[in-house]
């Protein structure tokens, strides 16, 4: 793996992945990549597609709070999607 790391800038969750603006350690061009949620807390390598310098990145993670909170949405969501069902049926 290489020493250098990108610098996360900002980071947003969404329901299907990780979408993070980062900077490159070598070149200093900001660039947005997303990632799958499955890489949460971790850290990756890849290239960065202004210079194509390989560097790591460690990848936010939720926080217990943001985590329930974000399954709370996704409750909520479902049961808004009964109820429209419902209503269809009745």
């Amino acid at each position: 793996m290489t020493k250098t790391l990108y610098l996360l800038q900002s980071h947003k969750f969404s329901t299907e992945n990780i979408q993070a603006t980062l900077a490159c350690p070598k070149c200093e061009e900001t660039f947005k990549k997303e990632f799958p949620l499955d890489l949460e807390g971790q850290i990756t390598e890849f290239k960065c597609p202004v210079c194509n310098s390989a560097s790591e990145a460690d990848l936010p993670s939720k926080g217990i709070e943001e985590q329930k909170e974000f399954e709370g949405d996704l409750y909520e969501v479902g049961e808004e999607n009964i109820e429209e069902e419902f209503d269809e049926t009745y």
